[in-house]
């Protein structure tokens, strides 16, 4: 099944923002996500994978400072 990558950055607050997604596409014929999905009739709901698996998420940056929704307070301070 296909799945989400998710990239992250993090801050001091500990608070995340998503810079960027991409779908893995597992290339299977039986996926209704991938562009290998069978085009020709078929029990589509009965015969395909309908769901994805979880997404999965990296952090690909840290920053020292808080983000901007904190504005620069930490811990509700």
């Amino acid at each position: 099944m296909c799945y989400k990558i998710i990239q992250y950055a993090e801050y001091s607050c500990s608070h995340q923002t998503i810079t960027r997604q991409q779908v893995v596409d597992c290339r299977k014929r039986d996926c209704r996500f991938s562009p290998s999905h069978q085009t020709g009739a078929h029990s589509c709901r009965s015969t395909c994978s309908q769901t994805m698996l979880p997404d999965q998420g990296l952090i690909m940056e840290q920053f020292s400072n808080p983000c901007s929704r904190c504005g620069g307070m930490m811990n509700g301070h």
